[in-house]
């Protein structure tokens, strides 16, 4: 059985086309560098005795980097400017920041490490996103394409939070650090040795060989981007999630609840990554099953699944033995990320002129920035001031609710 199991899958992956299978290594290898990066950071400044407000103050540091290198991206993809080299470039700025976090032990220093970090994640985020519709090919869907990178993204972060975790139990949670500056090396020679090589470029020249969807819509005509407006909208929102559960949930673990005790750094780290783990196993099923729902049907479900997920996590807080409810909320929360990740990119791209498609994607990630940018130092505030999640979650509920009618109007 297993060797048959092998074989399909070694199948399916060499019917893709090379340079699709070539990005979507570099996303796996991205996302075990950043996996640790992105979830451990806040436990391991919390230990420093930073407060929440200033751990979602770096947050929103690296958000507001990553707003002004999206704009930048989206602007020179358009222009036909190589993805490969820009996320090269990602990858570069990246390692500097590493270096600047394993080392700092004062607020600044995490501040500096931060900036540089949404830098690199504002080059590499459109880039990479645009890269799977390029390199389909009409060998498969946009949509498929799209499920199989994000399954690459969530066994990344799986991963690399699981190396993280590990390095938690021999007092050595920084080595997130070394395992992303090593990450980052690996894709450069990808990209550099492998890509470019195979003339990636002439190929995104060549029309007949981009699987991209059509789109009527002129270049003059802005209507599509106020036919986004729902998407984006919708987008912001659990973006903000993403960015919360990232951040402030290990947090909340960390520091307890009303009434559910707090738990140690080790403990927080592995609840982090049976969270991940579930990411990983529900990614491919989830964007594979819905790859033909309508985006209404499939964000409409996101929310549902979201608003579920949040009700668990403000009744954790009013029990002592909170974590098991905590741990009940992670299923439906992460199937709704697992929906709507490849939906969303999917969704923007069908909706975009080609001509568009660059600063398109760019708008989209920026919502990442924005939620970024505001979400996580609104949330540490809000925790600071009460001491406990239990009210964020209850107003992230309620916003569930609201969103849901506006879901009906995304095509």
């Amino acid at each position: 059985m297993n060797l048959v199991s092998t074989s399909i899958v070694s199948s399916y992956w060499e019917r893709l086309p090379v340079h699709l299978r070539l990005i979507i290594k570099a996303r796996l290898w991205t996302a075990i560098g950043a996996g640790g990066v992105l979830y451990l950071s806040p436990i391991i400044f919390n230990n420093l005795g930073f407060t929440a407000e200033q751990i979602g103050g770096g947050i929103t540091t690296a958000a507001f980097a990553g707003i002004g290198t999206r704009l930048c991206t989206g602007y020179l993809l358009d222009k036909k400017y190589s993805y490969g080299l820009t996320i090269q470039i990602a990858c570069l700025i990246a390692i500097i920041s590493d270096l600047i976090l394993f080392f700092s032990q004062d607020y600044y220093a995490y501040l500096s490490g931060e900036f540089c970090m949404g830098a690199a994640a504002g080059i590499y985020w459109p880039s990479a996103e645009l890269a799977v519709p390029m390199n389909c090919n009409n060998k498969i869907k946009s949509s498929e394409g799209y499920a199989i990178a994000r399954s690459a993204d969530a066994i990344g972060v799986t991963l690399g939070v699981l190396i993280g975790t590990i390095g938690t139990y021999f007092k050595f949670t920084r080595i997130i650090y070394i395992i992303d500056i090593n990450c980052m090396i690996y894709i450069y020679y990808i990209l550099m040795n492998k890509l470019i090589k195979h003339k990636v470029n002439s190929q995104l020249n060549n029309k007949k060989e981009i699987c991209l969807p059509a789109n009527p819509s002129k270049a003059s005509n802005l209507k599509w981007l106020i036919a986004l407006v729902p998407l984006l909208t919708i987008t912001l929102f659990v973006t903000g999630i993403m960015n919360l559960l990232q951040s402030i949930l290990p947090l909340d673990i960390a520091n307890g609840g009303i009434i559910r005790p707090p738990l140690t750094e080790q403990k927080v780290a592995t609840l982090v990554t049976f969270k991940l783990i579930l990411l990983a196993i529900f990614q491919w099923p989830a964007g594979y099953i819905l790859r033909n729902k309508s985006s209404s049907y499939k964000f409409r479900i996101c929310l549902i699944l979201l608003l579920i997920g949040f009700i668990f996590l403000s009744l954790s807080n009013l029990l002592i033995n909170g974590y098991l409810l905590i741990l009940i909320a992670y299923i439906p929360l992460t199937i709704s990320l697992c929906i709507f990740l490849p939906s969303a990119s999917d969704a923007i791209i069908k909706s975009s002129p080609k001509k568009y498609l660059g600063s398109s994607i760019a708008l989209y990630s920026q919502c990442f920035g924005i939620s970024a940018l505001i979400i996580p130092l609104l949330a540490g505030k809000l925790i600071d001031y009460y001491s406990t999640a239990f009210q964020l979650w209850v107003i992230v509920s309620l916003i569930c609710i609201f969103l849901m009618p506006i879901s009906n109007r995304i095509k």
